[in-house]
């Protein structure tokens, strides 16, 4: 084999590996800046995610570091937490107007519930997912989820009604099928109202079987 041919199939793998990174690297921040984007404008408080790696040949992948912060006016820094998740993406749909997500498994997260009258941190967050409903948001291309599982999750409740209290509880696994398919797709949106719907069902659910009496009470308005 010549020296020619040998410095060219240097170089051919060389840019075989360079364009690998720099698709990777555009694909994850694809992703977090999206998440982060629209899940700040949807619920009308601060997303941040750590970091996104997902591979751009398998779509498969795991994003760190997941968090919604508090509105405003309450005492605990974030409403969601999440160390990190799976995630599953038909990797050839980020480029088309149906962006399709496989699979997302979230495992242990932590969902942060503070009462104070007459309202609750998540009832918040989802008032404003519902008036985002209104006014959409700045992505353009439809989503669909084809399965979401949330599993050994825990809620934390803390309220200062009568006194400071806190405890902490488990969390009924979620799991939902098909978001965004069948009779159209939905707009990213509703996929995001319906998964927080969920979680904040479960999350107040969990409060009002805490097995804490005066927290069980404290929370109890919130059911009725």
């Amino acid at each position: 084999m010549s020296k020619a041919i040998k410095y060219a199939l240097i170089i051919l793998i060389v840019l075989l590996i360079a364009g690998f990174f720099i698709l990777t690297f555009m694909l994850d921040s694809i992703v977090k800046s999206n998440m982060e984007q629209i899940g700040s404008e949807m619920t009308g408080t601060p997303v941040t995610i750590d970091n996104v790696s997902i591979s751009p040949f398998t779509g498969q992948g795991t994003i760190t570091g997941f968090r919604v912060a508090n509105p405003e006016g309450y005492s605990t820094e974030h409403a969601v937490e999440v160390d990190d998740f799976f995630i599953q993406l038909d990797v050839y749909s980020l480029w088309s107007d149906l962006i399709v997500v496989e699979e997302v498994i979230i495992t242990s997260p932590s969902v942060y519930v503070e009462q104070k009258l007459p309202e609750n941190n998540l009832r918040t967050i989802l008032n404003n997912i519902n008036e985002a409903l209104s006014t959409g948001t700045s992505m353009e291309a439809d989503v669909v989820i084809d399965h979401f599982l949330m599993e050994d999750g825990s809620a934390d409740l803390y309220t200062e009604i009568g006194g400071e209290r806190s405890a902490r509880v488990e969390m009924s696994n979620i799991e939902l099928h098909d978001l965004g398919r069948g009779g159209g797709q939905q707009a990213i949106e509703e996929i995001v109202k319906e998964i927080a719907e969920r979680v904040i069902e479960q999350a107040l659910q969990a409060a009002g079987r805490s097995g804490t009496e005066q927290l069980r009470d404290a929370f109890e308005d919130i059911f009725n």
